[in-house]
């Protein structure tokens, strides 16, 4: 027959194990859900940094491409207003033509601005946004100079030479020597021309 106190030792020994094996069960379930979750923390924390990298990369990026099309949108409106300035502005338009008949004025090959007028600017029918200057010109030169004149207006308002737009609406020719001389590049001729300078009408009437 089993002793009592035996079977009592015996249980108390197997109760204590299984508690302990519960308590270790339970430990290491809970060291392996804090590892995990410690883990998954550091690549969180990982996964946040590179995020942040990233965002700053594209935001420096994204910057300087703002920055850079900003600069190119300025270049482009000064360049359209060199063709299309916001008023008439004579003044510069005077001296575009004075600096023309200087550049190309010889004695040997003379050309001669003898007068200069212009008229009242009006927007345009069919683009009301930009209006046009008229502008009447006496001008004495060689054949030679006359189509450099000619080339002149016509190559106006090229964006990359930022000279403003012109347009020639007619011209009249005069030869002092009674005729033209096709062949004679330094036939002087002396030409009326009606033309047209365009500006950028103003928001405000005056």
């Amino acid at each position: 027959m089993t002793s009592p106190t035996l079977s009592r030792t015996t249980f108390y020994y197997i109760f204590g194990g299984l508690v302990l094996a519960a308590a270790l069960f339970y430990g290491v379930t809970k060291y392996q859900l804090w590892n995990a979750q410690e883990s998954a923390i550091v690549e969180s924390q990982k996964t946040i940094t590179q995020l942040r990298g990233a965002y700053q990369s594209e935001k420096e990026a994204f910057v300087g491409f703002a920055e850079e099309q900003a600069d190119k949108q300025l270049q482009l409106a000064r360049n359209i207003a060199s063709i299309l300035p916001p008023d008439e502005n004579y003044t510069d338009l005077t001296r575009t033509f004075d600096d023309f008949f200087a550049a190309h004025d010889s004695a040997k090959n003379p050309l001669l601005q003898t007068s200069l007028r212009f008229g009242k600017g009006q927007p345009l029918a069919e683009n009301p946004q930009i209006s046009e200057l008229p502008i009447s010109m006496n001008v004495q030169g060689t054949r030679s100079n006359f189509f450099a004149f000619l080339d002149f207006i016509t190559n106006s308002g090229d964006l990359n030479s930022k000279q403003r737009l012109m347009a020639i609406r007619s011209i009249q020719l005069n030869f002092p020597d009674g005729e033209e001389l096709i062949d004679e590049e330094q036939q002087v001729i002396n030409f009326t021309v009606d033309m047209v300078s365009y500006y950028q009408t103003p928001k405000v009437k005056r």
